[in-house]
């Protein structure tokens, strides 16, 4: 676990695993259609901002 937390974590590896895939559907990534178009990339930018947003929660709990 990195020092951001079990929920950063699971969500890095979940965006992770969905990159990866869609590299493989889309090795050419101007191809794709994009976020509107793709449905993995929509999920990739979903997941992108859910880690933003934890880790200002964790930012935030955190402070010295």
């Amino acid at each position: 676990m990195s020092q951001y937390g079990a929920q950063f974590d699971g969500k890095a590896e979940t965006w992770r695993v969905v990159e990866n895939e869609h590299d493989r559907e889309h090795p050419d990534r101007s191809k794709c259609g994009g976020v509107g178009a793709c449905s993995m990339m929509f999920a990739a930018n979903v997941l992108e901002s859910e880690m933003i947003d934890a880790l200002i929660v964790w930012r935030e709990r955190n402070r010295s």
